[in-house]
């Protein structure tokens, strides 16, 4: 699992050191970092998959994300050198140790490959001892595949990688090729205890935490490289219902959802999600079973990092705090805003057993309790 990150001179990060926990949830104003920690990691793994880490060096565009050149990446008012780093610590094993990576790369303005000017990465610890390089890697952007009538097949990233995609664009693939595989009890949804404890069955039961009575059907189109993924309403009455629409009828919220669960369920202990804006098109009530979710990832033995607006998904998180789902140690909340110079600072109210926190740093989810009292003034 991995504890913590150092980032220097990296994008709005002057020099900062943040922890990590079995569920982080990263909060804050627009353009103060949230994005930043999760592009970082993202950013490693491509250039670890493309062989480009191995020798110290960052790949800056690839499969996951596309930050530019380094004139993109470099901070705006750089410390040291002005060179950029990067640090992971990480406890694995049994008995648990503590090992640590570092990467520090050389400025090219034009470049989106730079080079390295030290790396500790083969001294230190090798490429499967952390978790960010290992098997059980998922990223989901922000910008998630839309509604589509058919999504794309592909044996590599689904039979041989065990990958969604990074807009979760083989979810539905997915789902076709595992969809039998048993999940653990902590990830069933309580509220729907009639489903199977399947990867498929549970999506559904998932979902219809989001969108009541919702199923889904899904389907290899024969001589192409293409799924069709299918919702129908199951109802009560004559007829019960059960007319299939397609996704793209759906609205835009389920579609945003299904790689989130899907990642959520199929992870192994030990994995790593990556996680942008799992709020996206959702109602309250659905952010705040979101929350839920990802904190029973968390409580399997998934480590979780989520950036997100929503403070239903943060009361989620607290609630299942509350209810003994997760563990209070077990969560960090990381609050990203700018100081006067323009790098980013990060404050850390801790939760208790009862989920309250510390404190509430003002702009971190204080603005429903503000607008009530100018409207109750």
């Amino acid at each position: 699992m991995l504890t913590n990150i150092r980032l220097r001179n990296f994008k709005v990060f002057r020099e900062q050191s943040i922890d990590l926990a079995p569920l982080t949830l990263l909060a804050g104003l627009n353009g103060s970092g949230k994005s930043t920690l999760i592009q970082a990691l993202a950013m490693l793994r491509q250039s670890h998959d493309t062989g480009f880490l191995q020798a110290g060096s960052w790949l800056l565009n690839g499969e996951l994300v596309e930050l530019g050149s380094g004139s993109d990446v470099l901070h705006d008012n750089p410390a040291l050198d002005g060179t950029m780093g990067l640090t992971l610590n990480a406890m694995i094993g049994a008995p648990v140790r503590n090992v640590e990576a570092g990467w520090s790369v050389s400025y090219d303005s034009k470049g989106d490959v730079l080079r390295s000017t030290n790396s500790l990465f083969d001294q230190i610890a090798p490429p499967g001892t952390f978790s960010l390089f290992g098997p059980g890697f998922q990223y989901l952007r922000a910008d998630r595949l839309t509604p589509a009538v058919t999504y794309a097949k592909s044996q590599h990233a689904v039979a041989t990688r065990r990958f969604l995609g990074s807009r979760g664009e083989y979810a539905a693939h997915f789902l076709l090729e595992y969809g039998d595989v048993t999940i653990p009890s902590i990830l069933t949804s309580e509220s729907q205890p009639e489903h199977a404890h399947r990867l498929l069955s549970q999506t559904v039961a998932w979902l219809q935490r989001f969108s009541p009575n919702v199923t889904l059907d899904i389907e290899n189109i024969r001589s192409t490289d293409l799924v069709q993924l299918k919702y129908s309403y199951r109802t009560k009455g004559i007829g019960g219902g059960g007319g299939q629409f397609r996704a793209t009828n759906v609205g835009f919220g389920l579609s945003y959802c299904l790689p989130i669960v899907v990642a959520c369920l199929s992870a192994h202990p030990g994995d790593l999600l990556l996680i942008e804006n799992p709020e996206a098109h959702l109602h309250p009530d659905g952010q705040l079973a979101m929350g839920e979710l990802v904190s029973r990832a968390a409580a399997s033995g998934i480590q979780v990092i989520v950036e997100t607006h929503s403070d239903h998904v943060l009361n989620g998180i607290r609630l299942a705090i509350k209810r003994k789902i997760l563990s209070s140690q077990s969560a960090a909340f990381r609050f990203f805003r700018r100081d006067e110079s323009g790098a980013s600072q990060v404050t850390n109210p801790s939760c208790d057993s009862n989920g309250m926190l510390s404190e509430w740093p003002n702009g971190f989810f204080t603005q429903w309790d503000d607008a009530l009292m100018e409207l109750l003034s």
